[in-house]
């Protein structure tokens, strides 16, 4: 494989570089994960008053490029998730008590501030910021630089852009990429309702 020339490892069924930090005794881990140079997964997290407690749990065939940080939760919910098939750019920074569902793709410099959950295939455009508390819809696309603030509602199969969000259009090309019905978007809107409305109780 092209990465064992590149001086990565083979630890438990992933490619991991070197210079990557990975706290194996605090994440549960599956195969097919690349994690790249520089990498912090499992340090604390960025909390003024509570401490790491509990696991980062990660799925199976996941990218972890360059300078990307996952911090491990808190007591609130004890576990930092992401998924599978995830596809992590450069220097994005997931907190605390996050949850990436599958085939999400976080573009370069993106922040999830503490709880946020990203439902399947939604794509995260460069230098996004979400609020703490907040919902991404599946398939969903928040454009470059935009910034979601807690009164928003990113429901699924739409664009969103700008500061704060707002949205643009349907995500067509999404939706169409992921051979998307009219009946599972449906039901991605009744879940992503379920979730939106748990994460406020």
């Amino acid at each position: 494989m092209k990465l064992k020339l590149l001086g990565y490892q083979e630890v438990h069924g992933n490619y991991v570089h070197p210079t990557a930090t990975v706290y194996w005794d605090k994440i549960d881990i599956g195969i097919g994960n690349v994690i790249y140079p520089n990498v912090c997964i499992g340090t604390e997290p960025q909390h003024l008053r509570e401490e790491g407690q509990g696991i980062v749990e990660i799925g199976d065939n996941n990218i972890f490029r360059e300078n990307v940080v996952v911090t491990l939760p808190t007591k609130a919910t004890k576990k930092t998730k992401i998924g599978n098939n995830n596809y992590l750019m450069s220097s994005c920074i997931i907190h605390h008590d996050c949850v990436l569902e599958d085939n999400i793709t976080v573009s370069n410099h993106c922040s999830l501030s503490g709880h946020v959950h990203v439902m399947k295939g939604a794509v995260l455009g460069l230098n996004v910021n979400v609020h703490q508390f907040q919902v991404i819809g599946s398939y969903s696309m928040l454009g470059m630089g935009t910034v979601v603030v807690p009164k928003n509602k990113i429901v699924p199969g739409k664009v969103f852009v700008g500061t704060p969000a707002r949205i643009l259009k349907s995500n067509r090309v999404g939706i169409q990429r992921n051979n998307v019905t009219e009946e599972d978007l449906q039901f991605e809107l009744e879940r992503y309702t379920n979730i939106y409305e748990e994460m406020r109780k």
